[in-house]
């Protein structure tokens, strides 16, 4: 596949997701109302998703057949929420949970 298909394909699949995002606010009418109604359940959708990306490679680092705890991550995850809780930025719980990480990979 060449470089121009592939930007073509990255393309038709954004637009495809922002047309099937925006239909629904469309469709609905008042986008105000239907905001306001769903704002509790947006907020929750960053975490959600996060939490989903996030545990499997933290909890199975070996093939995925094999359940292994790396103490290192688990211990750099709970140093990445501690930073989150108490901080509105997306960066700092990032760079404190890597730097948490790298420590105790130098550590060990």
């Amino acid at each position: 596949m060449d470089t121009v298909t592939l930007w073509l394909l990255f393309f038709a699949v954004g637009l495809g997701t922002f047309l099937v995002r925006v239909s629904f606010i469309e469709l609905h009418g008042a986008t105000r109302e239907l905001l306001d109604r769903s704002k509790d359940i947006l907020m929750l959708l960053p975490p959600a998703i996060l939490a989903a990306l996030c545990i499997p490679a933290i909890l199975f680092t070996r093939p995925a057949t094999e359940y292994q705890l790396d103490i290192a991550q688990v211990m750099a995850a709970l140093v990445c929420i501690l930073i989150a809780k108490f901080s509105r930025s997306v960066f700092w719980p990032v760079v404190g949970g890597m730097i948490c990480l790298w420590l105790l990979r130098w550590l060990q």
